[in-house]
């Protein structure tokens, strides 16, 4: 009897070059790469999950969530019904039910190019199509009448992170109505990965909540109150989809943890946003010791209003600048990672504590003879 292979769905997919940048790096290596915040969990939502467990036996919830916190939820997108959110391990998990919900074999799904790369994946194994949507070179701003035109072309599904994830890239108030005016004249659906929106250091950002009715709006608490490891996300979806939303995470994974989702509810509340405060905080500061050391590189270097990243051009392969600052200690992401569009930049995480963070970059300049 032949051994079991892999199913087609899967050939061609492999794991994304963000994931075998950072399994290559040698032991003790100081990580710039990943997509998450290398602080410790606040004091205060550690004292809360001990209590937590002190007071009750986590079991199973409702395959959509624990209903105080669809109603927290609910409360960050002002005018939406607790019964529109589905409570998911993850924003990534959320997407995925989230297309699974909507798209057929062959619907083809724009992407921008630079965006993060799960969603293409996450396409494929759904058998879609993908359109990518170029940013400009700066990867600062878009040409929407090109992406009108891409449009146009016949697509289903728009999914986008916003800020977005490489570049830090924010729409205008402006630019967000009209991308939504657009996907509402071609009746196109809008997923929309805010999972960073609480992570900026300007204004409040602009928000497609509100601006058209075929929207899906993705967050959870990973980044805002560093707890990636709680795998807590969520999707907002029009009261259309919430049923198929919830039967497609049924047969996923079937609930959240319990003890990720009481403590998501604190964390939502007033006071558990102190510990979202102390989060930006320590990005905040973060963020100053890597402008100063790196600001020489002037028009190189990309210091987006939001996100925990920096983008560094570079003059040679990016992928090679990776492998060889990997050799000497220090992980990040090639551009390529992301698209075509940001070839030849790197993806630099800099929510790390201080005195890594100095030696990591102090790596990056040696190794790029910038001093």
């Amino acid at each position: 009897m032949p051994l079991p292979s892999e199913a087609q769905r899967l050939r061609g997919i492999e794991l994304s070059l963000i994931r075998k940048v950072t399994q290559a790096a040698p032991p003790g290596a100081i990580n710039l790469a990943l997509g998450e915040l290398g602080f410790p969990l606040p004091q205060i939502l550690r004292e809360e999950a001990l209590r937590l467990l002190q007071t009750a036996t986590p079991v199973y919830t409702p395959n959509a969530g624990l209903s105080e916190l669809r109603s927290a939820i609910a409360a960050l997108y002002p005018g939406s019904d607790p019964e529109d959110i589905c409570v998911c391990n993850g924003a990534e998990e959320a997407l995925f039910v989230s297309l699974l919900s909507i798209l057929d074999t062959g619907d083809a799904v724009a992407i921008p190019d630079p965006d993060y790369p799960a969603y293409a994946a996450i396409c494929a194994l759904l058998e879609a199509k993908v359109v990518r949507l170029p940013y400009l070179e700066s990867l600062q701003a878009a040409d929407l009448d090109e992406w009108e035109r891409l449009i146009a072309g016949g697509v289903e599904v728009l999914v986008l992170s916003h800020p977005s994830n490489p570049a830090g890239h924010v729409f205008s108030e402006a630019d967000a109505r009209r991308l939504a005016c657009l996907c509402e004249e071609y009746e196109v659906t809008l997923v929309v990965d805010e999972i960073y929106r609480e992570l900026f250091f300007c204004d409040p950002l602009p928000s497609f909540h509100g601006h058209l009715e075929n929207l899906i709006l993705l967050g959870g608490v990973s980044k805002s109150h560093c707890m990636s490891g709680w795998r807590l996300g969520w999707a907002l979806v029009p009261p259309t989809l919430s049923a198929a939303v919830v039967k497609a995470r049924q047969y996923v994974s079937t609930c959240s943890n319990w003890l990720s989702q009481q403590l998501a509810i604190y964390a939502l509340s007033p006071l558990g946003g102190a510990a979202a405060e102390e989060v930006l905080d320590q990005l905040k500061t973060c963020r100053a010791q890597a402008l100063e050391r790196l600001g020489h590189f002037g028009g190189r270097l990309l210091a987006p209003p939001a996100t925990p990243y920096l983008m560094l051009k570079v003059d040679a392969d990016d992928l090679d600048i990776c492998a060889r600052l990997a050799k000497k200690g220090v992980v990040c992401v090639p551009g390529s990672a992301f698209g075509k569009v940001s070839r030849g930049w790197l993806r630099l995480n800099y929510a790390v504590p201080n005195t890594k963070l100095a030696t990591g970059l102090d790596i990056i300049c040696d190794e790029l003879h910038f001093h």
